[in-house]
């Protein structure tokens, strides 16, 4: 039992050392409670499943992103709040610019995403996003 385990650890490591990896670090602009702009500091960390979807953890919520139209991404989240609010989002993303060149890449991309459910349902977050990526 033992070395199927470490087995399965040592395969599951593999695929996540092998997959892409895009750091990304940016800000979130959003209506607030009271319907003002908030803007806030937002981290994230991405990995490429294939060449049209990825997942990961970005601000405050884990997220999917696959392939749409017009070089976009459609985005599924779910989001939790300061107040402790959980809410499913939708949203697209756009990476507009990408650095070429061997290496550490570099990214700009802008992100809209909409609260569908919960306590902030109808609210939106705006992300501008610089992304490094390997």
């Amino acid at each position: 039992m033992k070395l199927v385990t470490k087995l399965t650890v040592v395969a599951t490591l593999a695929t996540f050392m092998f997959a892409g990896m895009n750091l990304t670090w940016g800000n979130a602009y959003s209506n607030n409670a009271t319907d003002d702009l908030a803007v806030a500091n937002q981290f994230g960390v991405w990995l490429d499943v294939n060449d049209s979807m990825a997942f990961g953890w970005e601000g405050s919520g884990i997220k999917v992103g696959f392939a749409g139209p017009a070089g976009m991404d459609v985005r599924l989240g779910y989001d939790t709040t300061a107040g402790g609010n959980v809410g499913a989002t939708l949203g697209m993303s756009r990476t507009w610019w990408t650095s070429t060149g061997d290496g550490w890449g570099t990214n700009l991309a802008t992100a809209l995403d909409w609260t569908m459910t919960g306590d902030n349902a109808g609210s939106f977050a705006l992300t501008m996003n610089l992304g490094f990526g390997f």
